[in-house]
C-alpha cells in the first residue's frame, strides 16, 4: 500500500473514532463498573481525533486544509466540496491529492 492510500485510511478513520467515543461513553452508563477502563479509551479516542484535527490544519490552513476537514470531519463527496467552495469538481480532486500528500501524521 503506498503512503497516499494510508493517509486516506487514517483520515477516514476520523468518523469511526467519533463513533467509538460515542459507544464507549454509552457503555459507561451500560458498564458502571468499566467507566475508569472506557474513560480511558475516551481520552485515547479523543486524542487521536485531535491529531487528526491537528494535522489537518497544519496542511496550510486554507483551501488546502479546508478541502479535507469537509471530506474527512464532515464526511462530504468532493463533488459536494467542489460546489461549497465554488471550484471545479476536478480541480478540487487535483488539490485533495495535493492536501493527502502534504498531511504528516506519521
Amino acid at each position: 500500500m503506498e503512503i497516499r492510500e494510508e493517509k486516506i485510511l487514517y483520515l477516514k478513520n476520523y468518523r469511526v473514532l467519533l463513533s467509538k467515543k460515542d459507544r464507549l461513553k454509552e457503555m459507561c452508563e451500560i458498564f458502571p463498573e468499566r467507566k475508569e477502563e472506557y474513560k480511558e479509551q475516551i481520552n485515547n479516542t479523543v486524542k487521536s481525533i485531535l491529531r487528526i484535527e491537528d494535522a489537518i490544519e497544519k496542511v496550510d490552513g486554507g483551501i488546502l486544509s479546508e478541502i479535507l476537514f469537509q471530506k474527512y470531519v464532515l464526511g462530504r463527496s468532493l463533488e459536494t466540496v467542489s460546489y461549497n467552495l465554488n471550484y471545479s469538481k476536478r480541480q478540487i480532486e487535483r488539490l485533495h491529492i495535493n492536501a493527502v500528500e502534504k498531511i504528516s501524521f506519521f
